[in-house]
């Protein structure tokens, strides 16, 4: 993805309070920078985050126990660290082993598509088919609005290099300028909660 780096604040990058970023772009340097969670008070092995928390620290662990040793555990808000494999210290073909193994540990590793299934989409690069079609369809349903509600050079989606779909709109020719505009910005928010119930945001790069 390109047009902003990565590593910023976790949800917005200087965007309109419509255009929220999940994608790659998001969440790299906190979720790096986490620490892990912590067991029960009683001294049981349920942390007391969230469930998706739990997930995650178990998947952090499961990766670290098949052949990624550097695999970060999840920050304080139970998201996952994004990265490659030379940032994780092995081959490519480690990591996608460690993945397919641990992939039933995620947060909703059914497929079903909702906001904490589609970050975690994005950041892990564990995109489970039926996700991925969910999410296709609504983001194609938002790029057919926008077009039609007075923003006609919109994408449609693209699948990015860690599994995930986004919409790439230096390649459309939209700046960060003109998503920052109050017309983009208002259509943006209108075509998000009619067309993009499930998906958490608009995943733009």
């Amino acid at each position: 993805m390109c047009g902003i780096a990565p590593g910023t604040s976790p949800r917005r990058l200087g965007l309109p309070a419509g255009v929220m970023l999940i994608a790659a772009l998001a969440l790299l340097a906190a979720a790096c920078a986490g620490s892990p969670s912590s067991a029960g008070s009683d001294g049981s092995s349920s942390p007391r985050g969230s469930s998706s928390s739990r997930s995650a620290v178990g998947y952090s662990a499961c990766m670290r126990s098949h052949g990624v040793p550097n695999f970060p555990d999840p920050d304080s808000s139970g998201n996952l660290p994004k990265g490659d494999a030379q940032l994780f210290g092995v081959s490519g073909s480690q990591l996608q082993a460690a993945r397919t193994a641990c992939q039933p540990l995620l947060p909703d590793a059914d497929g079903s598509l909702n906001a904490n299934s589609f970050r975690q989409c994005v950041l892990a690069g564990d995109c489970p088919p039926a996700l991925v079609q969910q999410a296709l369809t609504e983001m194609r349903n938002f790029a057919g609005c926008m077009r039609s509600h007075g923003v006609p050079t919109w994408p449609d989606p693209t699948i990015g290099p860690n599994g995930g779909p986004y919409f790439d709109l230096s390649a459309a020719g939209i700046s960060r300028q003109d998503a920052q505009s109050s017309q983009v910005s208002g259509t943006t928010r209108q075509c998000g909660r009619r067309e993009m119930p499930d998906v958490g945001g608009v995943p733009v790069g």
